[in-house]
Parts: C-alpha cells; sequence; structure tokens
C-alpha cells in the first residue's frame, strides 16, 4: 500500500460548499475503489450535507475530558 494523499479544500465564506465537494469526491473514489474515510465532518445541520456522509466509513468520534468537562 502507498502512501495517502491530503487534500484540502479552501473557501473565502462558510456555505460555499467545501464539505459537499469534498464528499462528492469521497463518493466518485468509492466507486472506483479507492479506500475513503470519513475522519471528521460538521455538516451544520444541513440535510444535502448530512446525507452525504451515507456510504461512506466514518471514524467515531473520540470524547476527551478535560478539567471535568467532556469534549
Amino acid at each position: 500500500m502507498g502512501r495517502g494523499i491530503l487534500r484540502i479544500y479552501l473557501g473565502a465564506a462558510p456555505g460555499v460548499g467545501k464539505t459537499y465537494a469534498m464528499l462528492s469526491e469521497a463518493h466518485r473514489r468509492v466507486e472506483r475503489g479507492t479506500d475513503c474515510v470519513v475522519a471528521f465532518v460538521e455538516h451544520h445541520d444541513r440535510p444535502r450535507t448530512e446525507v452525504m456522509l451515507h456510504g461512506l466509513e466514518l471514524l467515531p468520534r473520540r470524547e476527551l475530558e478535560y478539567r471535568g468537562s467532556v469534549f
């Protein structure tokens, strides 16, 4: 197995479609047989973006405790 590739999506403003574009590309790559895993995504309660997570492998979020608070 070779090294992975990190791709960063930049946008000048919130809501321009960075997360949606990333998830669309992940679905295209999964269809071609590439192993794609979503480590963290914040969908900001946007239904179309949340639906794009279906069918992709998600890493579970880890809870961290710091000074009595859990994050």
